[in-house]
């Protein structure tokens, strides 16, 4: 009987889906009714993707990563209204649709062959030939371009949460899965056609990488799936790519460090030592290149100036041309390695409630108030984070990376930039109050840690 009533409620969902669709077609534009051909297989594929992404213990966080998927849906149809009903279509969203629509059309009518939409470039123009392929995969409706260019942000939320679940014993696993699911930067900003959404696809994809070579799962795969993840940032926004960078180089030294002190057959320490000093080596490699892309795209013609003067004025002329709008503020001045833990944690935490300007304001400074709340109810964990920094790698990465992004975002004079910037760090943010509770049982090493067990346990 329940088999046949399964049955008979898919086939009722199909008529009406049919009915819905047919209704669409004939009353709105595509650019409305082109979202319900493309969600129902992205949803099944989602089904599918979380469901293997997060099987045997980990099978409790698929119910708080569908509920993200949902709100993702619910972001992007927000984020659109923002930008074609609020702004007017003037936000940059606007401009890679009619580039998209523009150059898709000439793909579909023979002017243009598929390798005129194919992603190159750097920058808004790599983003500008991402939507080009998406909208001639889907048609040029924004709706829809909204929906997919957000469900590639999601994606990059459940790679962060697998990459914290198999790199950090210990972890409150299902919490940190439910406020990377319900976080309202995470559920808005990356959800538009533009960068965000790319940019936390690129760096999930990075950090699920990293997290693998941190805990010794393979050599090869970890480090193509990172390579992978950091040239997709940097052909975007490199200097954010230099920022995974510098994270992963002092938590490889952590996780190399591990592997000389761990008692072990002298072959396999052996083996394990090798892999990882070439990985060090590669690492630095890798940093100082996407760091010396990052300043030629950030002060492009000033070759002859040095690292120091270069950095210093990149940081001024962002200072300067943030400073606009009504959401411009004064930042933290930085005149020297003294200033930057202030500069870095009221960077990583504005606004505050007393800041609040309005109701955009007021809801980023609840939503930051309440981190910080929880953090404090969590005082346990957050005060483990030193020991945590030198005994498990990915906390010595997760806590480099938002220290460097901060420090690279303290120059930001303008709010809205700010918290768009900021969104691609708040996972590792949202790490802070899920670490480890400093137990006597404490388990330094990954390889030796048995996944948490009581995953409903909120402590």
């Amino acid at each position: 009987m329940n088999a046949g009533l399964g049955r008979s409620a898919v086939i009722a969902v199909g008529i009406g889906y049919l009915v819905a669709i047919t209704w669409a077609m004939s009353s709105v534009a595509y650019d409305i009714w082109g979202v319900m051909i493309v969600v129902p297989p992205m949803t099944v594929v989602t089904l599918i993707g979380v469901r293997r992404a997060f099987a045997n213990d980990l099978r409790p966080l698929v119910v708080p990563m569908l509920c993200g998927y949902l709100l993702k849906l619910g972001g992007s149809a927000a984020r659109y209204w923002v930008a074609f009903d609020v702004y007017g279509g003037s936000a940059d969203a606007g401009r890679y649709h009619d580039y998209g629509r523009l150059m898709a059309g000439r793909v579909w009518s023979g002017e243009n062959n598929l390798g005129s939409v194919l992603p190159g470039g750097t920058g808004t123009q790599f983003v500008e030939r991402f939507t080009s392929l998406v909208y001639t995969a889907i048609g040029s409706s924004k709706l829809t371009g909204f929906v997919v260019f957000g469900w590639f942000g999601f994606w990059g939320i459940v790679l962060f949460v697998k990459a914290a679940c198999i790199a950090v014993p210990g972890l409150a696993q299902r919490r940190y899965a439910y406020l990377c699911a319900i976080a309202p930067s995470l559920v808005y900003w990356p959800s538009s056609i533009g960068k965000e959404a790319l940019m936390l696809c690129s760096l999930g994809i990075a950090t699920y990488g990293i997290a693998r070579l941190l805990t010794r799962a393979g050599f090869l795969t970890p480090l193509i799936i990172s390579a992978i993840g950091v040239t997709g940032a940097a052909l975007i926004r490199p200097h954010i790519a230099g920022v995974w960078l510098a994270g992963a180089f002092p938590a490889l030294l952590v996780a190399l460090g591990r592997a000389l002190s761990r008692d072990q057959r002298q072959a396999r320490r052996g083996v394990e030592v090798l892999m990882l000093i070439s990985v060090v080596a590669f690492a630095a490699v890798a940093l100082v290149i996407v760091g010396q892309f990052a300043l030629r795209y950030l002060k492009p013609g000033d070759d002859q100036a040095s690292l120091t003067q270069g950095i210093t004025a990149i940081l001024e002329e962002t200072t300067r041309r943030s400073d606009q709008g009504g959401s411009n503020f004064v930042p933290p001045v930085v005149s020297g390695p003294q200033d930057w833990p202030l500069a870095v944690v009221r960077t990583l935490t504005r606004p505050l409630l007393y800041e609040a300007r309005g109701l955009f304001q007021l809801l980023l400074a609840l939503e930051l108030s309440a981190l910080i709340a929880l953090c404090a109810l969590s005082w346990r964990r957050v005060l483990a984070i030193p020991r945590s920094i030198l005994t498990v790698p990915y906390v010595a990465f997760a806590m480099t990376s938002l220290f460097v992004a901060g420090l690279a975002y303290s120059s930001f004079a303008n709010l809205g930039i700010l918290t768009r910037q900021k969104s691609l760090v708040f996972p590792l943010l949202l790490l802070i109050p899920c670490l480890p509770l400093p137990t006597p049982t404490h388990i330094d090493d990954p390889l030796d840690a048995e996944p948490e067990r009581e995953l409903a346990t909120v402590r």
